[in-house]
């Protein structure tokens, strides 16, 4: 991939996470690679084309990642996905989707349609995870495996956007109660 493509990529990630899809522009962008927008417009000619990249390459990450760890015991898989974003906690942001979710209806329908996909692939994973582990006899729960990942998920995403809100240890609480799973 163009390094260029991908740097706007990663600082358009960064702008969702902390200010907002509809907050940031093309020129917020062009600043910090000093740059003019019309750069930006021929990599991405739309805005939605943009988000639709930062979506795909958070997918991608997601994929990679989650590979990265199929050798390890459910118990670490675990661990390492509820305490995956403690980087996005430090920086004081919101997860990708804690961060487009509520401005689903305002988005495109192509952003729409990879958004659900990135959620759809987490909770199937997460869901895999949970039942797996159980059948193993390390998770032990009694609601469906696919409610707890609902939960899991849900209370992750939120305890980043009140983390930003509060400036508190509200997302280290959170995980730590998850991880009593």
């Amino acid at each position: 991939m163009n390094a260029t493509r991908e740097e706007i990529i990663r600082i358009a990630d960064e702008l969702i996470r902390s200010k907002g899809y509809h907050a940031f522009s093309y020129a917020d962008i062009s600043k910090v690679l000093g740059v003019k927008n019309a750069a930006i417009h021929y990599y991405f000619p739309s805005k939605s084309d943009l988000g639709v990249a930062v979506i795909d390459n958070t997918a991608e990450k997601f994929q990679q990642t989650i590979r990265s760890w199929e050798q390890l015991p459910y118990e670490t898989q675990f661990q390492h996905f509820v305490t995956m974003h403690q980087k996005t906690k430090k920086n004081e942001w919101v997860c990708l989707m804690g961060a487009l979710s509520p401005t689903y209806d305002t988005l495109s329908e192509n952003m729409q349609l990879q958004l659900k996909e990135l959620a759809d692939n987490i909770i199937i994973w997460l869901t895999g995870l949970l039942e797996n582990g159980r059948a193993k006899g390390i998770f032990h729960f009694t609601e469906e495996a696919k409610a707890k990942a609902y939960c899991i998920q849900s209370s992750l995403l939120a305890s980043l956007l009140l983390n930003k809100v509060l400036k508190n240890d509200v997302y280290q609480v959170i995980q730590n109660t998850i991880l009593t799973v």
